[in-house]
């Protein structure tokens, strides 16, 4: 009698990202904040549609060039409203792309949180945390986010109100 035994992969990788890619656009298609983040800036709610979004590895949690957007392939293994986060972050970047499109916009000398596209992001990403996971927790990513990049205590509650504005 001859036994044949298949194995399954147990890990497959490329079709969890496609899965988490799949939720993540209708989220995305479906979720206010992007919807207005869009509205915003003059830009139509088919760019949710179209955006593109993609995993790579990455030497850091999520970024976008050219409008493209890219998370490290690390972020599946957290939940998907802290996925969902990083998207929201990053849309607004694409959104600045493609509306800077052919003009050099070069602020990146600027320290990380003074920069305006940055802290644009990060005030849609705030209100979208502060939506799913509820405003405690969205306030302690954001005194978190001030001491990872060690912002004066002295600059703290400035810095802390002008990225929570929009909650």
């Amino acid at each position: 009698m001859i036994k044949i035994i298949a194995s399954k992969n147990k890990d497959n990788s490329l079709m969890k990202q496609m899965e988490t890619l799949s939720k993540i656009r209708t989220s995305l298609m479906n979720d206010s904040v992007a919807k207005e983040i869009c509205e915003e800036n003059n830009m139509g709610v088919w760019f949710l549609a179209s955006v593109p979004i993609s995993f790579e590895d990455l030497d850091v949690t999520a970024k976008t060039v050219n409008g493209n957007i890219t998370l490290n392939p690390k972020l599946m293994k957290k939940s998907f409203k802290i996925i969902m986060r990083y998207v929201i972050h990053e849309l607004v970047h694409a959104i600045q792309h493609v509306k800077d499109y052919g003009t050099k916009q070069d602020d990146k000398r600027k320290d990380y949180l003074n920069r305006e596209d940055e802290i644009e992001a990060f005030q849609y990403q705030v209100k979208f945390d502060e939506q799913t996971r509820g405003e405690d927790k969205a306030e302690e990513y954001v005194d978190g986010l001030l001491d990872f990049h060690d912002i004066p205590s002295d600059q703290k509650r400035d810095k802390k109100e002008e990225i929570m504005e929009k909650v």
